[in-house]
């Protein structure tokens, strides 16, 4: 099983944050943000992963190069950035094959799913859907790109439900795009909508958005380790994890 973590952004939003470090490595009680996708990937099933880098990606690298639970392969985007789109065209490409399906995890987000959560679709929804989306509802006052769930489709029509950065995904679904190019997801998002290829669910349990500087400020020394697993103790353990206050 294999998973694709994007990492390779500026980090813009996070202001003085990510002006010599990327996103992926700011810390929540001290453990980098990246290791929270990692958990959940592991949980999960995956033993294959790709992080595209860009922004300080050597940093990311070195950081990771002691991971022991599965393996990760690094795709670096040199000179430019691909965009998300481009970022696992590119990477497939590297490491994998069309052929493959996986999941896409944003380390933007913490996640708190219900015990027993999976998000391997099962056969029917394979067949159904390129592309599976897991939705929240938004919440009151946020600036989300407001999306339609109509039988378990998603539609790019206001409505009151939001990405938040985890799917399952076909490798196929991206084969139009040119390997070493910038393009936008949210393009193939629009193209799978309008051949009814797009689907979506509600994901069960709750979430930490942290890619904007006043939430990754109100969280970052708040230690959640109870609303994760009891895998979480021995996941970090297992990985040498340790709290670091530099």
């Amino acid at each position: 099983m294999k998973a694709f973590f994007p990492c390779a952004g500026f980090g813009t939003r996070m202001g003085e944050w990510t002006k010599s470090l990327p996103k992926p490595l700011l810390k929540i009680n001290n453990i980098p943000l990246i290791y929270y996708s990692l958990f959940h990937a592991k949980s999960w099933g995956v033993n294959d992963g790709i992080l595209n880098l860009h922004y300080f990606g050597e940093k990311i690298q070195e950081k990771l190069k002691g991971f022991q639970d599965f393996q990760l392969h690094f795709s670096l985007e040199a000179p430019e950035i691909l965009g998300t789109g481009g970022g696992i065209r590119t990477g497939i490409e590297n490491f994998w094959s069309l052929k493959d399906n996986f999941l896409v995890l944003n380390p933007d987000f913490i996640l708190f799913p219900e015990p027993n959560f999976n998000p391997w679709p099962n056969k029917e929804d394979q067949e159904k859907f390129d592309c599976i989306l897991y939705l929240s509802k938004i919440p009151e006052n946020a600036n989300y790109t407001g999306l339609s769930l109509d039988n378990d489709l998603v539609r790019f029509t206001a409505g009151g439900y939001f990405y938040l950065g985890l799917s399952w995904m076909k490798a196929e679904c991206i084969s139009d795009l040119e390997p070493n190019k910038p393009y936008d997801l949210a393009d193939t998002f629009r193209k799978l909508s309008a051949q009814n290829r797009l689907g979506g669910k509600i994901f069960p349990g709750t979430f930490l958005d942290l890619g904007e500087k006043q939430f990754y400020e109100k969280y970052k020394d708040i230690d959640f380790s109870d609303r994760l697993s009891s895998e979480w103790i021995e996941f970090k353990r297992r990985n040498s994890i340790r709290s670091e206050t530099s």
